[in-house]
């Protein structure tokens, strides 16, 4: 279904309150009735080969991993001017820095004499130097170093700054597009009817907990398809997943191009037949995608909310971002977040244990499963459907997305 349209004015916790208690009443109602869940009006038919096809990824890398602003990071990732990250996931490798002026910036991680890589990993200070011929380079981008400057008389050196790709920052995520010939990144535009959820969660006040990055040799599209669909836990996640959540019992939103889903915990069964003020208040939690490869997952060290302010500062984000390797095989870049706030060990272990957690769940039994699938499906005949039911509405609405887009920026399927 659209976004609910009845939280205008409202924001931060006071929005989740108001989110979270409109999805859980959906949910308990689907339990109420049976266990039932959101449905379409049919079955969606895709062809194996947008799966499997090399002109079909080559497509897709054209019209959406290089023409839309992609999840570099968070802001917490380069907290101070001076901080340099790395992004390769888009194939040119990025420089992601924070200048004195405190403005984030995007550069092609590339010196502009030889085209050596600049910086393999994190860096701090407000210049790098190249590790060829020690070129250097401000924080802001300007060519401030040229040894032997008397071999390039005539040049323009102020011309040889780095080349920028389009970069933004926004209520603490950080955005770039691949092609320094891209158009500037509006964050508001893109986001658009999702920007409120993501305002909503205060990413500016969150510190990193863990990074790591997972492999599967299946198509990005398999791999990502699993985290929208709850039809798989009792046969996938029968002693992991299942065992907290009910399987087939699905919410789901649409907010433009992006996606929000949410699956009902055991205990939600306990409501069914009580009234709503005797519900138990839950803190913000759902799965998001931010169209067409970010699974921004919120979640909460706590089932239930203890007391008026554990709703956030308990709360745990997950920006999982999945790219293509090639048509069968693909990674996610995986990093969890914690409110800065929580700075005890023993919280952070907790925090440390549930992210280990996930990407266990994540590696040993949806993308183990990915990975034989890719195999049955490089073996199918061209034009051989596959089929996304009724029950499975975000896949329908991701796929159709999908389409659109790169049809939209003419790039043949």
């Amino acid at each position: 279904m659209a976004a609910d349209g009845n939280l205008a004015g409202l924001s931060g916790i006071e929005r989740q309150r108001a989110s979270m208690r409109d999805m859980q009443r959906r949910m308990v109602a689907h339990l109420a009735n049976g266990k039932t869940t959101d449905l379409v009006d049919a079955p969606m038919p895709v062809d194996a080969s947008v799966y499997t096809a090399p002109e079909r990824l080559e497509a897709e890398r054209r019209a959406l991993f290089m023409s839309l602003p992609m999840v570099a990071g968070l802001s917490c990732d380069v907290p101070e001017p001076g901080d340099w990250i790395t992004f390769d996931a888009l194939g040119p490798s990025i420089l992601i820095t924070r200048g004195k002026d405190g403005v984030v910036r995007a550069f092609l991680n590339a010196c502009r004499h030889r085209g050596a890589r600049l910086v393999k990993e994190c860096h701090k200070g407000h210049r790098v130097s190249c590790p060829f011929h020690a070129w250097t380079y401000s924080s802001e981008g300007k060519l401030i170093g040229v040894p032997g400057k008397e071999g390039f008389e005539g040049l323009d050196t102020d011309t040889l700054g780095l080349t920028a790709v389009p970069a933004a920052e926004w209520c603490g995520v950080i955005l770039v597009k691949g092609d320094p010939m891209a158009g500037p990144i509006d964050p508001e535009d893109y986001f658009g009817p999702m920007a409120d959820e993501i305002r909503q969660l205060g990413l500016e006040n969150v510190a990193p907990v863990e990074k790591r990055v997972v492999n599967v040799e299946a198509n990005w599209k398999f791999a990502q398809d699993t985290f929208f669909e709850g039809y798989h836990f009792s046969s996938l996640h029968p002693q992991t997943i299942n065992t907290v959540a009910f399987s087939n019992v699905v919410i789901h939103d649409t907010f433009g191009p992006h996606q929000r889903v949410n699956m009902p915990h055991r205990f939600y069964e306990e409501w069914t037949d009580k009234p709503e003020k005797e519900w138990g208040e839950v803190p913000y939690n759902a799965i998001h995608l931010l169209f067409p490869n970010t699974i921004m997952y919120v979640g909460s060290l706590d089932a239930l909310v203890k007391d008026n302010t554990a709703i956030s500062d308990r709360q745990i984000f997950g920006f999982w971002r999945i790219f293509p390797q090639g048509p069968d095989a693909s990674f996610t870049l995986m990093a969890t977040y914690r409110p800065k706030t929580q700075t005890s060990p023993e919280t952070i272990k907790e925090y440390e244990d549930l992210t280990d957690f996930i990407i266990t769940v994540i590696e040993n039994e949806d993308y183990s499963m990915c990975a034989e699938g890719q195999k049955n499906l490089k073996s199918m005949e061209h034009g051989q459907k596959l089929w996304f039911g009724r029950n499975e509405t975000a896949l329908q609405a991701i796929h159709r997305n999908i389409e659109a887009h790169i049809e939209r920026n003419g790039a043949p399927a």
